[in-house]
């Protein structure tokens, strides 16, 4: 499934006062700057797009609330029961989780 993963927090860090509202950072700011360790646990494979550039988003707004969004793929684990098949519906909920706290 293709989708645009969303993470916000509040790093009091970095609040800013100034004319500017929300600081875009470019992809190469993102690696300076701590993000969470997020994972899927029940992916079986994923992938962030880089095409032309990596496909993310990094914003940071005055109060020190970070916006960290990133396209992905991902091939995930879903039980299916098939009892009622061709009438049957399935929903494949993603699991996620800290790498770190797990």
């Amino acid at each position: 499934m293709d989708m645009f993963f969303r993470q916000m927090w509040v790093d009091e860090r970095l609040k800013f006062e100034g004319p500017i509202e929300i600081l875009r950072l470019n992809n190469r700011m993102v690696d300076k700057i701590w993000t969470p360790d997020t994972f899927f646990r029940n992916s079986k494979k994923s992938i962030s797009h880089n095409m032309t550039t990596p496909n993310k988003l990094f914003r940071i707004m005055q109060n020190g609330t970070v916006l960290y969004t990133m396209r992905l793929t991902i091939s995930a684990e879903c039980p299916m029961n098939l009892m009622d098949f061709p009438m049957d519906g399935h929903a494949c909920p993603l699991r996620f989780g800290s790498y770190a706290y797990t």
